[in-house]
């Protein structure tokens, strides 16, 4: 597996939808790990919002389920604000 660039992202803090399943119609390369995603192969679109436009970059397998674990982690963290278990700031 390649090496990912910088921290994992969160459905949270990037996304304006939630993941899409996808089949690659040529090798497209993932947006996070840069690693090839070869023609015909599973993958997952998640869209996110730019400059007024919604880019819908690939994400291989292995790159979606880090970035959905992390989703996780971000929201039993915001559960646990919500119900007052959280840290005090």
């Amino acid at each position: 597996m390649a090496k990912r660039k910088g921290k994992t992202p969160s459905l949270l803090a990037v996304s304006t939808g939630t993941p899409e399943p996808y089949t690659c119609g040529r090798a497209t390369s993932c947006e996070r790990c840069e690693e090839s995603v070869p023609t015909n192969a599973r993958c997952f679109r998640i869209p996110k919002m730019s400059s007024g436009y919604t880019h819908r970059p690939i994400f291989c397998v292995a790159c979606t389920i880090a970035i959905i674990e992390q989703t996780k982690i971000e929201l039993s963290a915001v559960e646990q604000e919500v119900r007052g278990k959280g840290s005090k700031y």
